[in-house]
């Protein structure tokens, strides 16, 4: 079978046309809410500079981002389109594991409705806008577009972002896929009835891996996932199990596994040159692959979709995607979180305890504050203004985690943002808060604190996020010469070869960096600024 075991239908065609008619001609209406300074981080970096958020009207909470249109390309392909920059929202709904199908559209119809009275008052509305669909199943895509015909507002912007299975790499078989799926989400779309309006739909198309990894077939994610119906145990079965529309589209991917990607990419790129893309993306490419790219490319990647451990150790990787503007969006920070929680309780009670501190009382069930996973999706989109996607079956899940609550947060302090990063460090890594931290090099600002004398015990509240890059071939430690005493007070353990390391301290502050040998290898002053790099 091919993506959806049927063959090209002629109508797709013309359905690329009315969709190109919606997208184009509808003006942006969308209000948003500001995420201010979030590009400017008030926590650890370089994890993300990503493009800051549109500046906002405060009556709602929508958040979006401008999606840059980086300068790198070899080729520039000039048009109207490069003074018109793309937006996409930062948190939406993920489709992609959801496993029981008729969820879905209760699911939508309370991500995408617009409030009712109830009772004399108007429920709050979630402001979904963003919805990302899974790779194989059709029927998701006709149950997003069937509720968006339903749901949706001309006034408003939707935005649906589709993907491209390793099967359907290289030219023809890309255009093939995208042809699909636009057909699936533009069968569902009809003209409300009564008024003539009709919602304008933002099509994002990504790539979802550059190639077939047979390791993939025997993989927790891959046998957990729900939305493949059918299962594979090999790259080479799943190719010979396609229908022969797709195998006529296109030569198999397995033939080229370097070149495919590259002749799909460039498949995105015509289809956003015509107006048939609001953007184009990648994920789960790794470093060698995206300078490739990088090399090739004439527009994009707007999008990088990829993992929250990515997001927090691939350092290479994601100063590459700063570099060029790439937007980041995180897709499993939810899961993530919740699958470190026994492996590291600290570090989870960590975030449970920062979110106690903030957020009002809870009017259904008197609670108060966030749970931990709205502090680590407030500090993903406020902090590092990056994407996220989470995914739920569940109705109070879907309303904590939407655009409304999100948005609702801000920014959290220097502090507390490192804080959070060190909690995710351990849960990621499957350790408790200290031991993952020793084994990075780094200290949490709360350890750090514990080393410093009492007349130098106060680093303010706000204080400098300072990073530390270690280029060269030996261990380093960071100390902090005290102001009155030059007493040197050690900050973090060793800070391995090509690591980084970060700590919080105060402006002005003196820090020294020492080899093994004891050898002052640097010393640096620290700006008053709110986030700091050193190189050492």
């Amino acid at each position: 079978m091919n993506r959806r075991g049927n063959s090209v239908r002629p109508w797709v065609a013309s359905g690329l046309v009315i969709l190109v008619a919606i997208v184009t001609q509808l003006k942006c209406y969308t209000v948003v809410a500001s995420v201010e300074d979030a590009a400017t981080e008030g926590g650890p970096g370089p994890l993300l500079s990503a493009p800051a958020p549109v500046p906002m009207h405060r009556q709602t909470s929508h958040l979006t981002v401008k999606l840059a249109t980086p300068s790198h390309h070899r080729a520039r392909v000039t048009s109207d389109r490069e003074s018109d920059l793309p937006e996409i929202p930062l948190v939406g709904l993920g489709l992609g594991n959801i496993a029981k199908h008729n969820r879905i559209p209760l699911l939508l119809a309370e991500a995408l409705s617009l409030p009712t009275r109830r009772s004399g008052k108007l429920d709050e509305e979630l402001y979904y806008r963003l919805i990302d669909t899974s790779h194989t199943e059709s029927a998701v895509e006709v149950l997003v577009g069937r509720s968006l015909s339903r749901l949706g507002s001309s006034k408003e912007n939707y935005h649906v972002i589709i993907k491209i299975w390793h099967t359907h790499l290289g030219y023809g078989r890309t255009l093939l896929s995208v042809q699909d799926s636009l057909g699936d989400i533009l069968s569902g779309i009809k003209t409300n009835e009564g008024n003539g309006e009709t919602a304008s739909v933002r099509i994002h198309a990504i790539l979802q891996y550059p190639r077939c990894y047979d390791e993939l077939f025997s993989s927790e994610k891959y046998l957990k996932t729900s939305n493949i119906p059918v299962k594979y145990t090999s790259c080479q079965e799943e190719e010979d199990a396609l229908d022969a529309a797709t195998k006529e589209a296109g030569a198999s991917p397995l033939l080229d596994k370097e070149g495919s990607w590259e002749r799909s990419y460039r498949a995105l790129e015509e289809l956003y040159h015509r107006g048939q893309l609001e953007s184009i993306g990648i994920s789960n490419f790794g470093l060698s692959d995206l300078k490739k790219l990088f090399g090739l490319a004439t527009v994009g990647p707007h999008i990088y979709q990829g993992s929250l451990e990515t997001l927090l150790t691939e350092e290479g990787l994601i100063e590459e995607l700063v570099k060029h503007g790439v937007h980041y969006q995180c897709y499993d920070a939810v899961s993530s979180v919740l699958k470190g929680k026994n492996a590291a309780p600290q570090a989870y009670a960590s975030l449970e305890k920062i979110g106690a501190k903030h957020g009002g009382m809870d009017d259904i069930d008197g609670s108060s504050g966030y749970s931990a996973v709205q502090v680590v999706l407030g500090w993903l989109v406020h902090n590092r203004s990056v994407g996220v996607i989470p995914g739920t079956q569940d109705l109070g899940h879907l309303a904590e985690n939407s655009p409304s609550s999100l948005g609702a947060m801000s920014k959290f302090a220097p502090r507390e943002a490192l804080d959070i990063e060190n909690a995710l460090q351990a849960l990621v890594a499957g350790e408790d808060t200290d031991d993952a931290l020793k084994n990075a090099g780094v200290d949490s600002s709360t350890a750090s604190l514990d080393n410093l004398s009492d007349a130098d015990s106060n680093i303010d509240e706000d204080g400098v996020v300072a990073t530390f890059f270690n280029t060269l071939d030996r261990n380093v430690r960071v100390f902090k010469t005290h102001p009155m005493t030059g007493e040197q007070i050690q900050l973090s353990h060793n800070i391995s070869p090509g690591r980084n390391g970060r700590l919080l301290v105060n402006h002005d502050d003196v820090l020294v960096a020492y080899d093994r040998l004891g050898n002052a290898v640097k010393k640096f002053r620290v700006a008053a600024e709110e986030s700091v790099d050193f190189e050492i």
